[in-house]
């Protein structure tokens, strides 16, 4: 399993709402248009990033930062709440 941290800027409200949707299968938001998602591997970002593309127009920008074991396990929230935690357990 691999995690990212999905961000967008999106103009249109009606194309944010179906993005952050098709996102929402993926993982949790955690902010307005950004999301903490889990994919497989590659292949499945792959597969959402094409299904994204078909979604958005030239001025749309979503990005995919991929944060490591190590790095989740260093990362907090202001409050020092988790950030992308890993379920034990995925049922597909």
């Amino acid at each position: 399993m691999e995690v990212y941290v999905a961000s967008f800027d999106i103009s249109d409200d009606r194309l944010r709402r179906r993005v952050g949707d098709l996102l929402l299968r993926y993982g949790e938001r955690v902010q307005r248009s950004v999301f903490e998602i889990i994919v497989r591997d590659r292949r499945d970002l792959d597969m959402l990033r094409e299904d994204l593309r078909a979604l958005v127009g030239e001025d749309d920008d979503i990005r995919f930062y991929r944060i490591c074991a190590a790095c989740r396990q260093s990362s907090a929230t202001l409050d020092g709440g988790a950030v992308a935690a890993v379920p034990a357990v995925v049922i597909l």
